[in-house]
Order: C-alpha cells, then sequence, then structure tokens
C-alpha cells in the first residue's frame, strides 16, 4: 500500500492525484466486516497526504459505499455507519474532508468512454463476459481518465482490490 513516487517531467514533479475506489473508502468509513484494513488504509493515507498526494472522491466510490452501508444487518450499526457516512459526504460538500469531488457531468462523451471501459482496452461487454470489472469500477476508471486528460498529474485509482488494481495506473 506504499505510495509510490511522481514521476518527473522536464526535471520537475508532477503532483500525484489518487481517486479512492470503494474498497479504500469502506475502510476509510469503518463499514463493518469490510474495515480489516482500517488501520493500515488511515496510516497509509497520511503518509500519502504528507507526500504530497491530493485524493479525489469518484461518484461511484460515494454510491457504492452507500448501498454497503445500507446493507449491514444490524441496525445499530447500520445507523452509526449512515451518520458517519452523511457527515463525511457533508464534510465533503463544504470542502472539509481531505478529499475533493471531481466535479463534472455525466454527459454523452462520458458515458460513451463507461462504455468504451475507458483506458481498460476492453469495453463493458468484454469486462462482463470475463467477469473483471463492474460497471461502478469501470466509471472510476472513466473518471480517472477524463481528470487525467484535463490535469498537469499522475493520476492514479487507490485500490485494494487486485482486479481494480490492474487498472490502478494510466496506460
Amino acid at each position: 500500500m506504499s505510495a509510490s513516487k511522481p514521476p518527473r517531467r522536464s526535471g520537475l514533479r508532477l503532483p500525484v492525484v489518487d481517486f479512492l475506489d470503494t474498497s479504500v473508502f469502506v475502510e476509510i468509513l469503518d463499514v463493518p466486516f469490510m474495515n480489516d484494513h482500517r488501520a493500515e488504509v488511515l496510516a497509509e493515507m497520511d503518509a500519502r497526504r504528507n507526500a504530497g498526494v491530493r485524493f479525489v472522491l469518484p461518484t461511484a466510490t460515494v454510491v457504492e459505499t452507500g448501498n454497503h452501508v445500507f446493507q449491514i444487518k444490524e441496525g445499530e450499526a447500520r445507523r452509526r455507519c449512515a451518520g458517519v457516512f452523511m457527515a463525511l459526504l457533508r464534510r465533503t460538500a463544504l470542502g472539509q474532508a481531505p478529499w475533493v469531488l471531481h466535479e463534472r457531468t455525466w454527459d454523452g462523451p462520458f458515458l460513451g468512454s463507461l462504455c468504451d471501459g475507458g483506458s481498460t482496452g476492453m469495453d463493458l461487454t468484454e469486462h462482463a463476459v470475463c467477469q473483471q470489472l463492474g460497471t461502478g469500477d469501470l466509471s472510476i476508471v472513466a473518471e480517472r481518465d477524463l481528470y487525467a486528460s484535463r490535469a498537469q498529474a499522475e493520476v492514479r485509482i487507490w485500490t485494494l482490490e487486485a482486479t481494480m488494481g490492474t487498472w490502478a495506473e494510466l496506460p
């Protein structure tokens, strides 16, 4: 889980931006039964922040995390986690979280990129046939690709999942 060093361009280091995958965000949020690596993730987040890495919270991560929270079986644990989740979202909306939103619209070109599989080299159908990335993960890849096309930065996806890790860095 260590942070990689940013590449150099013309002798200058590019800033590093990590998109937070759901597998990381549920650890931060402390979702029951999805939080086995929470201490390591929080320590890694501090290390990355201290190294100057900036974080982006993708749309799919919010939606997928919310689904996980709402599926917590025990009512009091679900209430507690939902309250913390809502507070984190409010802090994000106010610019008070350690991450920002990638404020973009779901427009035709974005959906086209999602259907094309972003920079994975496989379209959505092929991912389904091979049981690789689901639509949520593909949208994180497509959102990362869109962000990277507009930013002078090394843009990655911070994930704990092996399959998603295959596409965590741009080709």
